[in-house]
């Protein structure tokens, strides 16, 4: 018994992961929660990317996708004074469009087979990233650090 390609099973986990966090996306109440599922949709993204052969690409969907945007998200939140709330109606036609959006993107993605380019070799990016980036690097991590603090914040209040 061989066992099976740890591409493929990476990419059915973050397949998944990517799915179940989308859809957790729309039904969650609160849009802090959201906020941090569409965090886990954009890490999920940044894998398949990797995976397809395309680190550079997953790199900039990590900081931009998951960095500034739930940033953006979480800082707008602070700023307003009471939490905004989301129709239930709205929540039903969104997870209805998320649900026939799967099906349309299944039925083309099992269609069409696609290898990946080349092997992704993870310790030379690093290398470029802590050597050529490492100030970048530190204020992302700080700037993400300080959105954690403050989504927790938002989230221990909301309860």
């Amino acid at each position: 018994m061989s066992l099976p390609d740890p591409d493929v099973l990476i990419f059915l986990a973050s397949a998944v992961l990517a799915l179940v966090s989308s859809a957790l996306v729309i039904l969650h109440r609160s849009i802090v929660y959201s906020a941090f599922f569409l965090s886990i949709v954009g890490i999920a993204n940044a894998i398949l990317f990797s995976l397809l052969g395309f680190p550079i690409i997953a790199l900039f969907h990590l900081i931009v996708y998951v960095g500034a945007a739930v940033t953006f998200i979480l800082f707008s939140l602070v700023m307003m004074r009471e939490v905004p709330t989301v129709e239930p109606g709205l929540k039903v036609v969104t997870f209805s469009a998320f649900i026939l959006t799967v099906l349309v993107l299944s039925r083309i993605f099992l269609s069409v087979g696609a290898q990946p380019s080349f092997y992704l070799e993870y310790k030379g990016l690093t290398s470029i990233l802590i050597e050529k980036y490492w100030f970048a690097l530190i204020v992302a991590s700080l700037a993400l650090a300080t959105t954690l603090i403050e989504a927790i914040t938002l989230a221990r209040r909301e309860v």
